[in-house]
């Protein structure tokens, strides 16, 4: 599911994803349906007393449920603005903030592989959780004596909540905060990737951990967090791992052969036959001065009814706004670009000249090549002895 963008802070744009708005109400119903097993613990840290039948009748749980639900998302948001304000420090551009099922995720345009880098950069979010607590906590002795029971059991709660989510986060179970800082106290005497490789290890750890846990006592929430967290540990080590092998490669690397494109006037019926020769799914298309027009692949095609093959051409069909890179991009930019647009494949354009375009199915290949080829030597040149010299 493509979350929206909803606004801008410190210009970067807050998204939200729609499972976030499908969880919103079953986090409403938990949260009402559990303020008595609050009740006690709110009461105990508050200095104005909390009474329970103010805040169990009626529809207030309800209100509760949504003014709590909604102040959880404002935390976790601080909690993601944390981590993006320390990354920024570091010049480390951030692309967005998303907040869906499991809470927030700041997208970094550059992940920092330096440990203490990440290391501040990690503990950012938590820091910032424990400071919302303790501001709702500080706001629970400015709040005067007469204040309504629903706000002081949200305020409270929040405090709460918050100073917990910290907590939970700080687990070493990667690529949540702690196991980040994990990885990043690894990364300090070991590489990147092998650091990585084990911080993921100990994530899968504690995700099978949550997901036992939950199931044993009944609470989904915590089992699909652990599946996330173990699912996610898995892939980006994976994705680390191919970041370590595409360290050196470009955009033109990947490349093979000359540049093939398309005019846009001719039909379906004849680029298919062409696809067949050319053992191709996709072209650019160009007009007659090489600019780049848009994209065609396989799908476009063959969606077009059999009778209207040869009077539609590429133009109807095509991607008019294609993802493009510059040969001198690394092939690792490659890979998250057509991961990010879910693109079959991006142009490669050089001074608005079309050079090629890449696939998933080329960088694959590209790297079981590497992989079958090892680390190549590169041999010294024999040089002739100087004259006089036997």
């Amino acid at each position: 599911m493509r979350s929206f963008t909803v606004g801008r802070i410190l210009g970067i744009p807050i998204r939200l994803s729609p499972t976030l708005l499908l969880f919103l109400p079953l986090l409403v119903w938990l949260i009402a349906g559990q303020i008595e097993l609050y009740a006690d613990l709110i009461d105990g840290i508050s200095p104005i007393g909390i009474d329970e039948a103010a805040v169990t009748g009626g529809d207030t749980p309800i209100v509760i449920g949504i003014a709590a639900a909604v102040g959880l998302f404002v935390g976790v948001l601080l909690h993601e603005l944390g981590h993006s304000v320390v990354a920024m420090r570091y010049d480390i551009p951030i692309a967005s903030i998303t907040l869906w099922i499991f809470g927030g995720l700041a997208r970094m345009e550059d992940l920092p592989e330096d440990w203490s880098i990440e290391f501040w950069v990690a503990i950012a979010g938590p820091v910032t959780s424990v400071g919302v607590g303790a501001v709702c906590y500080a706001a629970l002795f400015v709040l005067p004596a007469s204040a309504p029971p629903v706000l002081v059991f949200v305020v409270a709660w929040l405090a709460v909540i918050n100073v917990t989510l910290a907590v939970f986060n700080m687990l070493p179970a990667f690529p949540m905060d702690g196991g980040r800082v994990l990885r990043a106290l690894l990364a300090r005497r070991r590489p990147y990737v092998e650091a990585t490789a084990i911080a993921a290890k100990v994530g899968r750890f504690f995700g099978g951990a949550m997901v036992i846990l939950g199931i044993l006592n009944l609470a989904p929430i915590l089992a699909l967090v652990g599946f996330f967290v173990y699912v996610a540990a898995g892939a980006e080590s994976r994705v680390t791992a191919l970041r370590a092998v595409l360290e050196d490669v470009t955009a033109a690397d990947l490349l093979t052969g000359e540049p093939l494109s398309v005019p846009p006037d001719t039909s379906v019926q004849a680029l298919l036959g062409r696809m067949l020769s050319d053992r191709r799914t996709g072209y650019p298309v160009t007009d007659a001065d090489g600019t780049l027009l848009g994209i065609v692949s396989l799908p476009e095609l063959t969606s077009v009814a059999d009778g209207d093959r040869s009077s539609t051409t590429v133009a109807d069909v095509m991607f008019e706004s294609p993802p493009t890179v510059a040969p001198e991009d690394s092939a690792f930019a490659v890979f998250e670009l057509l991961a990010e647009t879910d693109a079959d494949r991006v142009v490669v354009l050089e001074d608005g000249r079309v050079q090629g375009t890449i696939d998933n199915e080329a960088i694959v290949a590209y790297i079981e090549l590497l992989q079958g080829i090892g680390p190549v030597a590169t041999e010294e040149p024999e040089v002739a002895p100087p004259d006089g010299y036997a």
